[in-house]
């Protein structure tokens, strides 16, 4: 029956594993392989690419899901898999900053008040690919390039340049700072550029270190190695905003990005709506 067969497919593609599937269903892995084959040979698409060591979602598989996830779960008592409604996964990316410092107690406070749901977090700068990566919800920092992804706006991100108190005293950084004085100091880079609100892009002429993490470019400049570009909430503890004339950071926002707003899993949709500010 193709209903079942759906509801076997959506416990495959929670676990990425036919073993895995097979034990939670209490079927022969055999027989779950032969299944997913059988509606693949029916809706004449590859929903799974399979080798000895993964399994993963193809982009018409990932479709799939994201179209038949709400409605299968609601059907899955009937159609005898009750027991795996009571547990369901939601895949999430974010940068590795916002994981520890928004995101992740955001993430920890709704996996508290919803102990059904299971959270598994990937941190990386990556744009991880949605359909590859088999990820239901990315937050990202903007601005954002892909206009085909759907984006909710959650909070701003404001920026600033600052430096360790030794490094001001020792180039004499009083007042605000002409513009290409500023440039030609040592500059910790986070491998972007210096961004303005008006949509200049500031380079500057000496960059003594770069670093990929924000945190470590923090580090940096408490030990008085050069001047930074980094967020507002990050400065203090050693941390001095400094004011360059001419010039303001760009105001960054954090999004809450997914694929298609059709049919979006009523868990993820709860995520997102959790993690937008009251």
């Amino acid at each position: 029956m193709i209903y079942n067969d759906l509801v076997l497919f959506t416990v495959v593609a929670s676990h990425l594993s036919f073993s895995k599937a097979a034990e939670r269903l209490g079927m022969p892995p055999s027989r779950v392989s032969r299944r997913v084959a059988e509606l693949e040979d029916h809706l004449g698409t590859k929903l799974f690419e399979r080798t000895t060591r993964r399994v993963r979602l193809t982009e018409e598989g990932r479709r799939l899901l994201d179209r038949c996830q709400d409605p299968i779960e609601a059907l899955q008592g009937v159609a005898g898999f009750s027991d795996d409604t009571r547990h369901h996964i939601i895949r999430i990316t974010a940068p590795p900053l916002a994981a520890r410092t928004t995101i992740g107690p955001r993430l920890l406070d709704f996996a508290q008040q919803n102990p059904d749901v299971e959270l598994d977090l990937t941190t990386t700068n990556v744009m991880m690919d949605f359909f590859r990566d088999n990820i239901d919800l990315a937050f990202r920092v903007g601005p954002l390039t892909d206009s085909s992804l759907v984006a909710k706006r959650l909070w701003s991100i404001p920026y600033c340049f600052c430096a360790g108190q030794g490094f001001i005293e020792d180039h004499e950084l009083k007042g605000p700072i002409p513009r290409k004085h500023f440039l030609g100091l040592p500059a910790l880079s986070a491998g972007q550029p210096w961004v303005l609100a008006t949509g200049e892009t500031l380079q500057p002429s000496h960059v003594a270190h770069s670093f990929a993490d924000l945190d470590v470019v923090a580090q940096a400049a408490r030990r008085n190695l050069g001047a930074a570009m980094l967020p507002q909430d990050m400065v203090g503890d050693g941390l001095q905003s400094l004011t360059v004339e001419g010039t303001t950071p760009l105001t960054r926002e954090m999004f809450a990005v997914y694929p298609s707003r059709r049919l979006l899993p009523a868990r993820v949709r709860a995520l997102i709506d959790f993690m937008a500010p009251g």
